[in-house]
């Protein structure tokens, strides 16, 4: 047994996997654990005493990693790791299957129970296995940020009220809840003090429904308001729900100096056939006319998207729909998923699309989006961007960075040279000279900013 854990001596590792708003979860956990409760955290699992790894149980293949990862972190119990723990949306969604199913767990802990963590801790060194699965909202304010220094989520809301006929998050999650302006306010301090943060990215399940629980109108523009005040050079706004994107927010994106001309809209397809069967609140049309209206109010706009290929309703006809908008609407950056049924959605109850038939389709989609992207880098040959300096790509001996338009991890980068040093988090002014491969761009360094 082990009960001292005044002098650091309990080492505590963490995996997170999944979205960003799981990683801000496990941020939470490790400054409640690491700052505030005297253990001691590390980045090296072979030496952890203790390993929590935060699970996403959002798709298929999100499942199978969570599955892949316990088994892996179990494994490591042969070793020095006394005491093994999940969390998150799988181990919310799974957790007393789970619990009863593999006896390595010494703990599974709820999305509701990420402020019981020391307690969970304290009780597994003591030998007990626990299983907690409550429900309940807490409200951390502290982090210690896991990201490169010069960039940070921040998470203003939990839950979703959107219910789409293919996704589990409302059932896992909850509903929509919103942070209040106060606490986001608190936490906001912490991290202008703490780090050297240049960018500042909101997330949410849907960030543009921001305040509505709280205050009885959409306040996400107010809330930038506040975020602005704390001199953050870039916000950005990730998942924007379409038809609450308003002239006043494309306006306000356009017109804020800090804001990056950058929306992250998850369309998710434009047959109305197929959006109707996924309780989508807007149809194909309504789509294409808010690609314009951003467009038309400031064509520097970058727009982002998500679309879903292999839904049931879809067919080889409307399957074509979807491949023509993305060719002709030529957005900045789409991700593509295939259909992942999941139970206790209204979607898992349609007959399923064959694999390999979903698999060709995301393939094609995939393949007349990377040619959308080259045709948009081309054209970017001439411009000049600011640029956040990131870092080294050390397969391609090449430095690299991101403008407004891209978001780090699932959009493009810039790839740079020049003849003065670089400070990794520091903006420069980039001459775009070329492309890099199907996706990036390439320029050259005129100055420091």
């Amino acid at each position: 047994m082990m009960k001292n854990i005044n002098d650091n001596t309990v080492k505590i590792g963490f995996v997170s996997l999944g979205c960003d708003k799981n990683r801000v979860d496990t941020e939470y956990m490790m400054s409640e654990l690491g700052t505030q409760s005297g253990f001691t955290v590390t980045n090296d699992k072979t030496e952890a005493d203790v390993i929590i790894v935060n699970t996403c149980g959002f798709i298929g293949a999100a499942k199978t990693e969570s599955i892949d990862t316990i088994f892996e972190m179990a494994e490591l119990k042969k070793q020095r790791l006394k005491k093994l723990i999940i969390t998150g949306c799988f181990a919310e969604r799974y957790g007393s299957e789970l619990f009863g199913k593999i006896p390595e767990l010494d703990a599974v802990a709820g999305i509701g129970a990420y402020d019981k963590i020391k307690d969970i801790i304290l009780g597994t060194l003591e030998d007990k296995r626990i299983l907690n699965l409550e429900k309940n909202n807490y409200d951390f304010k502290k982090r210690i940020v896991s990201t490169p220094f010069h960039y940070a989520y921040l998470r203003i809301s939990d839950g979703c009220n959107n219910r789409c006929s293919y996704c589990a998050i409302p059932s896992i999650r909850g509903a929509y809840r919103s942070r209040t302006f106060e606490s986001i306010e608190e936490e906001l301090k912490g991290l202008k003090d703490g780090y050297d943060i240049k960018e500042i990215i909101l997330v949410a399940q849907d960030v543009t429904r921001y305040g509505i629980d709280l205050y009885d109108e959409y306040s996400l523009l107010k809330l930038i308001d506040i975020i602005d005040k704390y001199g953050f050079e870039w916000i950005r706004l990730m998942y924007c729900y379409p038809e609450l994107v308003t002239d006043k927010l494309i306006k306000a994106v356009s017109g804020r100096k800090n804001l990056c001309k950058y929306l992250d809209i998850p369309l998710q397809h434009i047959s109305d056939t197929v959006l109707k069967s996924m309780n989508r609140h807007n149809d194909g049309a309504y789509a294409k006319s808010l690609i314009k209206r951003i467009r038309e109010a400031d064509g520097d706009i970058a727009i982002r998207s998500t679309f879903i290929t292999g839904y049931p309703a879809e067919t080889e006809e409307t399957f074509g729909e979807l491949c023509d908008f993305i060719e002709e609407y030529r957005l900045n950056n789409a991700g593509f998923f295939a259909f992942s049924k999941e139970e206790g959605t209204a979607a898992a109850r349609l007959k399923d699309i064959h694999y390999q038939t979903k698999q060709r389709r995301l393939k094609t989609l995939q393949a007349i989006q990377a040619g959308v992207i080259k045709k948009n880098n081309t054209e970017r040959i001439g411009s000049v961007d600011k640029v956040l300096y990131e870092g080294i790509d050390g397969e391609k001996s090449m430095f690299y960075g991101r403008n407004q338009y891209n978001a780090p991890d699932i959009d493009s980068l810039v790839y740079i040279d020049g003849d003065i040093p670089l400070d990794v988090g520091r903006f420069y002014s980039v001459e775009i000279t070329g492309t890099e491969g199907q996706f990036d761009l390439k320029g050259k360094v005129i100055s420091r900013l």
